[in-house]
């Protein structure tokens, strides 16, 4: 079966024991695999109405055709359930080389169910898989667990693991592979510490079909060669993410000191040129030209990142000019295993709310001590930390000052401020998985080179959709943001995995497949409406300086441009599919009367 082992791995942590049935390749042919095919399994196995806690909420990992394959980016792998953090749908993304592992064990998927009576590990190997104790790994944080399991399994095992911070359940712990990679936002850890589990560890010795070889590896040269190693890439090997800093600062759009600003005075001390001067060297994931991964070394300190997004929450919003300070809370978020935009979010909250005089976290702008040893009271729930777990929304409201926490559907926004780029509003109110800048990429159309006028959402409504549509393909492949594909060179290589040439509309009806989905999922499990922070609306939440001084979305305009993103994508005026677009799209789903 070419590009597909056609094997889904089930491990029923109840019952103790694993099971491996057939993939659904009639879901596959619709959904392709990454973010479709794990939304059409979610949407079966999640029973209407469950808690996101419950032991029956099932953890997914689901790879994309090309993972083991060589395909530049596509190492990459998603895990999905219901999000413990928001109760929508989520599908979080991870690089490394878990997902080439997992192909060469001979599955294409993963699903954990139930809850173990004791700390578990899941070892595989080829099709022996076991559930064995993993009483001597709790507690540790995710560079000594890698390093101790391949001692104990395999020097060549690949894990998914957990840190501290899912082991105390914090609502967004992350799930870590290769130390520095993680599937991020969502919670996806804190289900897997909820499940018991420390870590599923991985060693496959198979390999994947591709069909005509020949004709596969000549396409895969060529379009590395064209598409790969161009002008269009370079930025992501050169500088990766950092390369944004400066050009979200200038735009206004940088999150600054609890999203009190749009540009921070330190911005030198956090942006690609200060971390290029601790750089050791780069790195790559699995099956990856492209090499974006920075290497950075402080004085003892030492690892990847940060990553654009850490800076903008962990630096910028939390205050923050100093490179070590940052540098050495990005590396303790990592090992604690925590999701460092919702993390640097509730820091810069309870930041602000101590210089308000609200609250005393013992945090200021200026105290780097207090700031880096917050991760990890938060992840293991100890002094302030107790309070700071709760999440943003939880922890201004506990304080009444609801106004304050920057979140949609109770995921913290991360590093693009829609006063800046007010496209982003309908993308982070319109996200499937709640406040999130990976669904659209509307702010390139307005600050990072593009000529979309900024503070205006006229147009934006068809511009999110292309974009959500587009990504929805994009992570069903599973091709990675940092490479600049297009349409293209998508369907260059799906023609292997289909035997035929698939057009841009068909392609583009794959994503859109796959976001109506999401949206059927949500409407289901009742998740709140489509909105945005009260202070994004109001002219008394407006920046008082720098080029995005004095803006504000307005309610009423960011109202009509949501029914009009409602009715350009098919739905009624409550947001719902209509059933002329659930037909159009061939979507066997149908929500109950």
């Amino acid at each position: 079966m070419d590009f597909y082992q056609g094997r889904i791995l089930r491990v029923d942590l109840s019952a103790m024991n694993v099971s491996v049935e057939p993939l659904r390749m009639d879901w596959a042919s619709l959904y392709v695999g990454g973010k479709g095919l794990l939304f059409r399994y979610l949407l079966d196995e999640v029973a209407p109405g469950l808690d996101p806690w419950s032991p029956d909420n099932p953890l997914m990992f689901f790879t994309g055709p090309f993972a083991g394959t060589g395909v530049s980016t596509c190492s990459r792998l998603v895990v999905g359930c219901k999000s413990p953090q928001t109760g929508t749908i989520l599908d979080s993304y991870v690089g490394g080389s878990f997902g080439p592992e997992l192909k060469f064990a001979g599955y294409d998927a993963i699903i954990v169910t139930g809850r173990a009576a004791e700390p578990t590990l899941v070892w595989i190997k080829d099709d022996v898989v076991e559930l064995r104790s993993a009483a001597p790994y709790m507690g540790m944080k995710i560079g000594e667990l890698e390093s101790t399991l391949r001692r104990d399994l395999d020097p060549r095992m690949q894990a998914m693991s957990n840190g501290p911070a899912g082991e105390s359940l914090l609502p967004w712990a992350c799930l870590s592979t290769d130390q520095a990679h993680k599937a991020g936002r969502g919670g996806a850890g804190a289900l897997m510490g909820a499940k018991n589990v420390k870590a599923i560890a991985i060693r496959g010795t198979g390999s994947v079909g591709v069909g005509d070889a020949k004709a596969f590896l000549a396409d895969l040269y060529r379009i590395h060669e064209e598409y790969i190693f161009t002008p269009a890439n370079m930025w992501a090997h050169e500088e990766g993410t950092l390369a944004l800093v400066d050009m979200v600062d200038v735009a206004g759009a940088m999150p600054t000191r609890n999203w009190s600003e749009g540009q921070f005075d330190g911005i030198d001390q956090i942006n690609s040129a200060a971390f290029q001067k601790v750089r050791l060297k780069k790195r790559a994931c699995s099956q990856c030209a492209i090499g974006c991964r920075n290497y950075h070394v402080i004085g003892d300190a030492r690892g990847e990142g940060p990553e654009f997004e850490t800076v903008a929450l962990c630096g910028a919003n939390c205050g923050v000019g100093d490179t070590e300070a940052l540098f050495r809370f990005n590396l303790a978020c990592d090992d604690l295993g925590m999701d460092t935009i919702s993390t640097g979010a509730v820091v810069g909250l309870a930041t602000d709310m101590t210089e308000k005089g609200i609250a005393d976290f013992g945090l200021h702008f200026d105290d780097y001590d207090a700031y880096v040893a917050a991760p990890e009271q938060i992840a293991r729930r100890q002094g302030i930390g107790v309070e700071l777990a709760e999440g943003a929304r939880a922890l201004a409201a506990r304080y009444g000052v609801p106004d304050l926490a920057m979140e949609v559907k109770n995921l913290e926004l991360p590093g693009y401020d829609p006063r800046g780029t007010f496209g982003m509003s309908l993308a982070y109110a319109t996200a499937d998985r709640g406040g999130c800048h990976q669904r659209s990429y509307v702010q390139a159309d307005e600050i990072l080179g593009g000529d979309l006028p900024p503070d205006s959402l006229a147009g934006k409504a068809q511009m999110n959709i292309h974009w959500q549509n587009f990504t929805s393909v994009k992570y069903s492949g599973i091709w990675c943001e940092f490479w600049a594909l297009e349409l293209d060179e998508m369907r260059q290589l799906l023609r292997h995995v289909y035997h035929r040439d698939l057009g841009d509309e068909e392609l583009l009806r794959v994503g859109e497949r796959a976001w109506n989905l999401a949206r059927l999922f949500n409407l289901r499990e009742s998740v709140e409406a489509d909105d945005l922070p009260r202070l994004l609306y109001h002219e008394e939440g407006a920046h008082s300086a720098g080029p995005s001084a004095g803006r504000s979305i307005g309610e009423a305009p960011f109202r009509a441009a949501l029914q009009e993103y409602y009715e350009l994508r098919g739905w009624d005026e409550n947001g719902v599919p209509t059933e002329a677009k659930l037909q159009e799209l061939g979507i066997d789903y149908r929500l109950e009367a």
